[in-house]
């Protein structure tokens, strides 16, 4: 699997992307969570080859993207990804209409997700939302941790993220620490509830009725770390002109990290893909 590395034009930041162009296949565009960036998601793009080429982009203000001082709602990175889908991910020879390309997203990356499909349906052809933060009954204790965190002394945000996931190791502990403190302020800040901070799910279920592309809603369990419970869940689905629910147990929020195999399975199965072709054991 080969990757390429360039940078491009969204709608008011340059974002830097990742993406596997041997073996050719269709894009799809892998959106990543808060604070960290497009790497997060090499691993687990293989699993999709043969039949979809993951997109990865940093989102602004993440990784090696351009960092405004402001426009971090899920409409403002949704219009950067837009205009990297109509002007980079079209077919060569495409010269009427556009080519609709499938969008992932993980955590705050499905909420991104969710606005680019009610902007653009024409570029979206379906959507499938990791442990989407929609569940006001969870609140995301980790978002407000990591903000403070960041700009501790040395070693300390390495220990928390460990003590969170302590079978995940140093090393993931470590690279992890260095992408959140790499994302900027303003991205966290806007994620966050203006006066107490505590890392409450936005209000977007009411979004659901406007999205009529098909939509595969895979839950974490909330027991390991998931931010939706099956309540909401189930809520949310059921507003979904055209939603499926699975939830995979045992998963973290991280799922596409925890269970790959089983997330891609449950994304290629969606898309009308064999997942038996798929490389689940690379």
């Amino acid at each position: 699997m080969q990757w390429r590395e360039e940078t491009v034009d969204g709608r008011g930041a340059r974002l830097f992307v990742r993406r596997v162009v041997d073996p050719p296949a269709p894009p799809v565009l892998l959106l990543h969570g808060l604070g960290v960036g497009g790497s997060i998601w090499q691993s687990f793009a293989r699993r999709l080859l043969p039949h979809l080429a993951a997109v990865a982009p940093d989102m602004r203000g993440h990784g090696q993207s351009d960092a405004p001082d402001s426009g971090y709602t899920p409409t403002d990175y949704a219009n950067d990804l837009l205009e990297l889908i109509e002007t980079d991910l079209q077919p060569r020879g495409q010269v009427e209409g556009h080519a609709p390309v499938p969008v992932v997203g993980h955590s705050l990356g499905a909420l991104v997700a969710m606005a680019m499909a009610e902007q653009r349906p024409d570029l979206v052809s379906w959507l499938a939302l990791l442990d989407p933060p929609l569940d006001p009954g969870v609140p995301n204790s980790e978002v407000p941790s990591v903000y403070r965190l960041r700009h501790a002394p040395a070693g300390e945000l390495e220990a928390y993220l460990l003590s969170r996931n302590p079978g995940s190791g140093p090393l993931l502990a470590q690279s992890l620490a260095k992408l959140f403190r790499q994302a900027s302020d303003a991205a966290f800040e806007a994620m966050l509830e203006p006066n107490d901070a505590d890392g409450r799910a936005p209000d977007v279920v009411t979004q659901a009725a406007q999205i009529a592309l098909p939509v595969l809603v895979l839950q974490a369990d909330p027991a390991r770390g998931g931010l939706l419970g099956d309540a909401a869940a189930r809520h949310f689905v059921d507003r979904l002109p055209n939603g499926t629910l699975r939830k995979i147990a045992g998963a973290t929020h991280a799922l596409h990290a925890s269970h790959p195999a089983e997330v891609a399975r449950a994304i290629l199965d969606f898309g009308g893909y064999s997942s038996d072709l798929s490389s689940d054991s690379v």
